[in-house]
């Protein structure tokens, strides 16, 4: 892989060039065509069916998943050599979140397209791909991902299920029971991780006819209703030798490079959902009258919309940045022949590098999607608490991504863990420019808007940078497992400087018409940050027990202009409001 590319991480160095960041506003003819379609079957094929969803109704779910087969979005990443679209990371994104209005059938999705199909994608023989990958491409085959076990979650290498060779030496015999499998119901076939010999972690292909394997009964889920989640249990199950999917003792390539796409994914999804969310939101306000006017009116319900709607803004940069950085590490891979010898190595680089923002963006994305449907619910008041109106679905089904594909709490560890290891194998400089930095003055923030953005964007670089270098000093890479309250707090603060770099970055992409309320989004999403920066800041210092000239350090270190946050707010809810939802679509 060329070292030219962009390396994960490196927006704790620098901002990007001018003109550099892809953004929702480079989006080409063609995938727009594929979001409006995405939308149209959205809105037109599933939301009038949601009393139907939400019964579980036997067939429908996979019928919906046949009408995404049919119109591509089953063979988004599939490539073309085995009949799928092989469509960019920021269009598969753009797919995802059309669908995340309605999260049950957009998890049905990501678990088919993503979960399932990934795993050949990255590491399958070329055998296995044309096997399988044309079926679940078509949508004609569903497919399922089994990790998770009824004793091991988080800690997914104390699974108990097994595999041994079988006595002819011609497969092997599987035994165990995975739980919280989505798609279960109804997949073709299972991607299965196990310990062959009670030791080596390996991934297998499982097909649904089997003998031997077995499904539990529908899990009674608080939402997601109309999703199959399901228990596999595995019973002496015969599996093929040409069905042991990857190498024999390194299936965590497997399982982790294909969650680190699906959190991107995620929170793809959560942007759709709280978008919709807005969208539901806004309308109600419209429409419900207290004290003789639209509550619309009240200066907290307007509040509520505009931090809504900044918080969207910070994730929707965020996402198609990363999208498109990490297509940079995929482009390569298409001019390689699919039986290419190094193939899976070159795939495992690539969906490797940027697993860091990856998990950044599955925990903000996902917290946004709550914040989101929770406010939208709070607008609603009484009836928001009724299933008599759509926010109390969207409420439901925003709780548990906060969970699975790596709870939020693993996924902040994995931020500051990744961090490390980029800075120890691909030599990003954290410490030196930390160290630089920490001499450098503090400036007084210039008149221009936009200059002081991005003057605020350096200081949220300084100030993360240096917990960073503390917390390196103090424990090195140890931190994940000695200190995981620092290391989750570098996390927030690092969260907080991409999405303000993000959105500074986007700024000159937008139109002069959205200038205004752009820079009133930006410069609320720094005030947030600053809050957010300074008391993560405060924490670490405390908890490493830093001398008092860091302190005094710190304290020149966040600064914010004088802004008017109340008649900012006012002001992007009044956008809202116009345009019924989101107003930077």
């Amino acid at each position: 892989m060329s070292e030219q590319k962009r390396r994960s991480g490196a927006f704790l160095i620098e901002s990007p060039k001018a003109g550099t960041t892809f953004t929702p506003e480079d989006f080409d003819q063609e995938a727009r065509l594929i979001g409006r379609a995405a939308e149209e079957f959205v809105r037109n094929e599933v939301l009038p069916r949601l009393p139907e969803i939400e019964q579980a109704q036997e067939g429908l779910m996979r019928e919906l998943d046949r009408k995404m087969g049919e119109l591509g979005f089953t063979a988004a990443e599939v490539p073309t050599h085995y009949g799928g679209l092989d469509l960019p990371k920021t269009t598969v994104a753009l797919l995802v979140e059309k669908l995340g209005a309605e999260p049950a059938t957009c998890l049905t999705l990501q678990a088919h397209a993503g979960l399932a199909i990934l795993p050949l994608v990255l590491e399958g023989t070329p055998a296995q791909k044309a096997r399988y990958l044309p079926k679940l491409a078509s949508g004609e085959w569903c497919g399922s991902f089994c990790l998770s076990e009824p004793a091991s979650g988080s800690d997914a290498l104390a699974m108990r299920t097994r595999a041994t060779r079988s006595p002819d030496g011609k497969g092997y015999l599987l035994s165990g029971e995975k739980m919280w499998v989505t798609n279960a119901g109804f997949a073709d076939l299972f991607t299965v991780f196990a310990k062959l010999d009670g030791e080596q972690f390996s991934a297998f292909l499982v097909e649904r006819a089997f003998p031997g394997v077995n499904l539990g009964r529908e899990e009674h889920k608080i939402g997601l209703h109309g999703s199959s989640t399901r228990r596999v249990a595995f019973d002496q199950v015969f599996i093929p030798a040409e069905n042991l999917l990857g190498e024999v003792g390194k299936a965590h390539y497997i399982a982790l490079n294909t969650l680190n796409l699906g959190r991107y994914k995620m929170a793809a999804s959560a942007l759709g959902t709280g978008k919709y969310a807005l969208e539901v939101a806004t309308r109600y306000a419209q429409e419900r009258h207290q004290f003789g006017q639209p509550i619309a009116n009240f200066g907290l319900i307007r509040q509520k919309l505009a931090d809504m709607t900044v918080r969207l803004f910070a994730l929707e940069s965020m996402l198609y940045r990363t999208g498109d950085l990490m297509q940079e590490w995929f482009d390569p891979i298409h001019n390689l022949p699919p039986d290419h010898p190094a193939l899976h190595l070159h795939y495992r680089a690539a969906a490797a590098e940027y697993a860091g923002e990856c998990a950044l963006l599955k925990f903000y994305g996902t917290e946004v999607q709550y914040l989101c449907a929770d406010e939208g619910l709070q607008i609603h008041g009484g009836y928001g608490y009724t299933e008599d109106f759509p926010i109390a679905k969207i409420f439901r089904e925003s709780r548990v991504p906060r969970i699975y594909e790596g709870t939020n709490e693993i996924n902040r560890l994995n931020l500051t863990q990744h961090l490390i290891r980029q800075m120890q194998r691909a030599g990003l400089p954290l410490i030196e420019e930390a160290r630089s930095r920490a001499d450098r003055p503090v400036e007084q923030l210039p008149d221009s808007p936009r200059e002081q953005l991005a003057a605020i964007v350096e200081q949220f670089r300084q100030a993360t940078l240096l917990a960073f270098q503390l917390a390196w000093e103090a424990y090195g890479e140890h931190l994940r497992e000695q200190r995981q309250e620092v290391a989750a707090a570098i996390a927030d603060m690092t969260a907080s400087l991409y999405g303000l770099d993000s959105v500074v970055a986007r700024l000159p992409k937008l139109g002069a018409s959205a200038a205004e309320a752009v820079e009133l989004s930006a410069m609320l999403l720094a005030r947030e940050g600053a809050f957010t920066l300074r008391e993560k800041l405060d924490l670490v210092l405390n908890a490493l027990g830093a001398p008092s000239d860091v302190f005094r350090l710190a304290e020149r270190m966040l600064s914010l202009p004088r802004f008017n946050a109340v008649s900012a707010r006012n002001r992007l809810a009044e956008l809202v409001l116009q345009r019924s939802g989101y107003p930077f679509s």
